[in-house]
């Protein structure tokens, strides 16, 4: 990952050295795909006050176990990023522009048989989900 942004290289570089475990966090909760958006990828990041702007897609599960998985998902990241995580489910994003600037800037950390496979490709730069 080469993000190239001012005081939000910091969060960047907690993410990069995390990938291990964020990797196992989506498995553990059958996460498709897991995307980075936000402040976290621009110069007005600030460590200690603004969150880090996470968008999941779960895999295909029952209605009583995505609660649990989103939840779950949520806590542990908190915990491995050291950071409060604003995680937002794909679909959960109404707002036709709010949705298009998300789908234009977001970055991949996690992409599910991908990763699994060993292709290590975290927030690649220009890579969105039309890639």
């Amino acid at each position: 990952m080469n993000v190239r942004s001012g005081s939000g290289l910091s969060v960047i570089a907690v993410i990069e050295d995390e990938m291990d475990a964020i990797r196992r966090a989506c498995e553990r909760f059958r996460v498709v795909r897991l995307d980075v958006f936000g402040s976290a990828l621009r110069d007005d990041f600030e460590p200690g006050r603004s969150d880090i702007d996470l968008l999941v897609d779960f895999g295909p599960m029952s209605p009583y176990d995505k609660p649990d998985a989103y939840f779950g998902l949520l806590d542990e990241l908190r915990a491995i990023l050291g950071a409060e995580v604003d995680l937002v489910m794909v679909g959960a994003l109404k707002n036709r522009y709010v949705r298009d600037d998300v789908d234009r800037t977001k970055q991949q950390l996690y992409g599910g048989a991908d990763d699994r496979q060993g292709q290590d490709h975290p927030a690649t730069p220009g890579r969105s989900s039309s890639d």
